[in-house]
């Protein structure tokens, strides 16, 4: 059985007698273990962290030479990037054609952000006003705390990692206890990729025992946190405590709206790919279909008869489409909001729990709910599954109200003919993210986040590395100090 440790100054530490089960959903057996860390381990990690933003290779090099790092990275996990891809789809079920093609282009993200340390000033920026000159410095944060998810756990360490490191930060990486092995291999190809000992640390273990010891450490200067909104509460809260900022990507409950005039195939390819992919385990899940009158019986028949047909299996078979859930717990979860629609009166179409029955393993299949209210819990509350909430809507202004009836605000799609109408529906939907005819879809050029329980700040784009630098500002006078009290 495999047995990961933390990864701490460039080296896995030594085995411990605590330690979490790391349980394959395809299964349910363990299959690997990992350390349970504490606030001992935390603090392990922060000060190696410091001390390699403070002192040493890192420490001394300019963004150009960051650079040149970063490309190294680059060029290693071009070349190695499918040792990594079993140890994500062990640990949280995702479908290995889904991970493959997550992992065959993650070098990207990290060349990217190459290319943007060496866009840095090389110079600070001058101001001048009468006999006074000032400059401003775009210095790093120092230690940064990134706190990641289980669903896509490589991805989102990409989003944090790439920009952060391009600035000169440092970086302690608390993974999901539930998917931390891919983190943990990956820390190591960055070592042998030339990152310098203590600038990439990994301490695994549960968050209200290693998570919480990090955010609150005094060396901690910037948090970057994705996962659940009630997580997210937690850690700016102790973040606040200390004064840390915090950028914080939550959840959602995005909205699919769908008008008559729509292209009937390309909207349907477009709400399967929202909910189903991943089996519905993203922060983006378009998980509330809003269908225009009209066409909504003819457009859930097509989908309905799409999402039957699609086959579940082992997620480590390429010719499987829907993979399991991650694991037991959140089955348990989404299985009980299944159960609850059903109770509070919406009608089930297409029922997961019972084409996924007799399975080993977390296995839930697509599932679908017509009749669903704004009162009902599976309009309000975000499941993280694959379960669809369907309603309709007779104009544009009652479509917008619906999408926008919800505490969160991260995503959401427009699909219709009419291109007018595409942009001023989009700008009137309250989200971080809006895609016409279109969805799903990240890039490191463009920023992603949310609004209202979806979290506040945003990750790539271009202000991502800005995002982890701070202004300071440096005055020089020019000309001699004149006596303030002297009598004019």
């Amino acid at each position: 059985m495999k047995q990961y440790t933390h990864f701490i100054s460039g080296a896995f530490t030594a085995e411990t007698d605590t330690q979490i089960d790391s349980v394959d959903p395809a299964t349910g057996r363990v299959w690997s273990r990992i350390s349970r860390g504490n606030a001992a381990d935390a603090d392990q990690a922060m000060r190696a962290a410091d001390r390699a933003f403070r002192a040493g290779d890192w420490a001394e090099l300019t963004s150009s030479g960051r650079a040149d790092v970063l490309e190294r990275l680059a060029d290693h996990l071009e070349t190695h990037w499918q040792q990594l891809v079993e140890a994500e789809v062990r640990d949280n079920g995702k479908r290995i054609t889904e991970v493959r093609g997550q992992f065959s282009g993650l070098h990207m993200w990290y060349r990217h952000f190459a290319a943007e340390a060496r866009k840095l000033a090389p110079e600070p920026q001058i101001n001048r006003i009468a006999g006074v000159e000032s400059e401003t410095q775009f210095l790093p944060y120092g230690v940064v705390v990134a706190i990641t998810p289980w669903n896509s756990p490589l991805m989102i360490l990409a989003w944090k990692l790439g920009p952060a490191l391009a600035a000169g930060n440092t970086v302690v990486v608390k993974p999901s206890e539930l998917a931390s092995a891919s983190t943990l291999e990956f820390a190591s190809l960055a070592h042998e990729a030339g990152l310098p000992a203590g600038v990439l640390n990994v301490v695994t273990g549960y968050g209200n025992e290693v998570g919480e010891a990090l955010v609150r450490h005094p060396l901690t200067r910037k948090v970057t946190f994705t996962g659940s909104d009630v997580g997210g509460r937690k850690v700016a809260a102790v973040a606040a405590q200390g004064v840390v900022p915090a950028t914080l990507e939550l959840g959602g409950k995005s909205p699919q709206l769908v008008f008559a005039d729509a292209d009937p195939d390309n909207a349907v390819n477009g709400v399967l790919s929202g909910i189903f992919l991943s089996n519905g385990q993203t922060c983006v899940a378009g998980s509330r279909l809003i269908v225009e009158a009209p066409i909504a019986v003819s457009f859930v028949a097509r989908l309905l008869e799409r999402a039957q047909s699609l086959r579940l299996g082992d997620p480590m078979d390429p010719a499987t489409q829907v993979g399991p859930l991650a694991n037991e717990t959140h089955l348990r979860k989404v299985t009980a909001m299944i159960e609850q629609a059903k109770a509070q009166g919406a009608t089930c179409l297409l029922d997961g729990t019972r084409t996924a029955a007799g399975r080993n393993g977390f296995y839930l299949g697509p599932t679908i709910f017509t009749d669903v209210t704004p009162k009902m819990q599976l309009w309000r509350e975000e499941v993280f599954g694959p379960v669809l909430a369907v309603t309709s809507f007779a104009g544009e202004d009652e479509a917008i109200a619906l999408a926008n009836d919800s505490d969160y605000g991260l995503a959401a799609g427009v699909w219709t003919a009419d291109p007018d109408k595409a942009r001023r529906v989009a700008g009137a939907i309250h989200a971080g993210t809006v895609y016409i005819n279109h969805y799903r879809s990240v890039d490191p050029g463009s920023p992603i986040g949310g609004i209202k329980h979806s979290g506040y700040g945003r990750e790539l784009g271009p202000d991502a590395v800005k995002d982890f630098l701070q202004d300071k500002s440096v005055w020089t006078g020019r000309v001699a100090v004149a006596d303030p009290f002297q009598a004019q």
